[in-house]
């Protein structure tokens, strides 16, 4: 039942087991939802399932005092106020946003929930809020940075807000930069060489630990990945960070270059000065990055967000965490089965079947949790070309 919040209708909405108060048109509306009066995107659920999962974890794992959240750019509060609902991860949760409209019905939804002891509630324009903290005295465990399009202008304040050892949460829905549709915002934005392809989803994710990477350095801090995914929407990743030079220049170290060829569809490293052909087939090849090359996941933490799913029954949830865990050693990128099937013109087979061949061939292989029909593997592209080939049956 809508209520008038001034001249809008705002509803109460049950979104697992938080209450949360948005406008009525954003439940209504096909796609992403307007702007205002407040800022909700239905759509963003399954992102905010995740972070239940994620901050769940870290604190059970690593943290085990509570959490000092920051959602810095809160809309109504969605994402902070499920976590520290549904979890008892949070200790303190500051939830922000410029919106004053929005941080009002984060606000009161803070109250419905009965969390109200823990919550602060603040409208302010980001940086100044995270350039203000440290003077003040106020260093996070988390800040979670969720914006419209390139969370690239929030970076260096976020950082500079964290504790030592403190984590970044960063998400990105401008996928056309990232994943090389858009080649000259990817280079403008995120400083990196970067081409659309058939694993463009794992590059986007690579990209933007790159960047996070470099920015960390500038202020003496190192970065460990922890957690990431990507939908068609969005690109989300998690890492820790800490103070020190000797750390910041090993992330500094795992950065490199990818290249590939969009004729054979070799893929492999690239090494600046190397010539710019494709080593199997002698064709001109692109180069992407400076990418992280290290490894995506904490396999401690992913495990226990599995767990985690596997106790709630999100099934989807714990299917995206097991591949994500298969993965993990593999190398960083996937082979898309669709791309190879419209090469070779055949049908795309089942992506178990060829990871069976390929473990009994002798190769590491694995579903990737970037792409429903993606795999990761060692072998070289011949082999996989020819396993879909012989697999295949139109």
């Amino acid at each position: 039942m809508a209520i008038l919040y001034g001249p809008m209708a705002i509803v109460k909405h049950r979104e697992v087991e938080s209450l949360l108060l948005v406008p009525e048109e954003s439940l209504m509306t096909k796609g992403v939802p307007p702007r205002l009066p407040a800022f909700y995107n239905p759509l963003a659920k399954p992102t905010r399932d995740i972070a239940v999962l994620f901050y769940e974890s870290l604190n059970a794992l690593y943290t085990k005092h509570g959490l000092r959240l920051l959602d810095l750019l809160a809309g109504v509060g969605a994402r902070g106020i499920r976590v520290t609902v549904e979890t008892i991860a949070v200790d303190e949760l500051f939830l922000n946003d410029a919106n004053p409209t929005a941080a009002s019905l984060a606000g009161r939804a803070c109250e419905l929930n009965g969390i109200s002891a823990k919550c602060s509630v603040s409208s302010e324009e980001a940086r100044v809020l995270l350039y203000r903290s440290p003077r003040s005295g106020l260093r996070y465990d988390v800040i979670d940075v969720d914006p419209f399009g390139s969370p690239v202008p929030f970076v260096d304040a976020a950082l500079s807000a964290l504790r030592n050892g403190g984590v970044i949460a960063l998400t990105a829905t401008d996928t056309s930069a990232l994943t090389g549709r858009s080649s000259a915002s990817g280079r403008r934005k995120y400083f990196c060489s970067l081409r659309f392809t058939d694993f463009s989803n794992e590059v986007a994710v690579r990209a933007l630990f790159s960047m996070l990477v470099r920015r960390a350095a500038a202020q003496r801090r190192s970065v460990k990945p922890l957690f990431a995914h990507i939908s068609s929407q969005y690109i989300r990743i998690y890492a820790r960070t800490m103070i020190s030079t000797r750390l910041a220049d090993e992330s500094l170290s795992k950065l490199g270059y990818l290249i590939y060829c969009p004729k054979c569809l070799y893929r492999g490293f690239f090494h600046l000065g190397d010539p710019v052909r494709c080593p199997s087939c002698g064709g001109k090849a692109v180069v992407l990055g400076p990418l992280w090359l290290g490894e995506l996941f904490d396999v401690d933490l992913s495990r226990a967000m599995l767990a985690g799913a596997e106790r709630r029954g999100w099934t989807s949830h714990a299917r995206l965490l097991s591949r994500a865990i298969r993965e993990i050693e593999l190398p960083p990128y996937y082979y898309s089965l669709d791309r190879i099937a419209d090469t070779i013109n055949s049908c795309v087979p089942p992506p178990d079947r060829i990871v069976e061949e390929l473990l009994a061939t002798g190769y590491r292989a694995s579903r990737t949790s970037f792409d429903s029909i993606g795999i990761k593997t060692d072998a070289p592209p011949h082999i996989v070309i020819d396993l879909v080939r012989h697999a295949s049956r139109c």
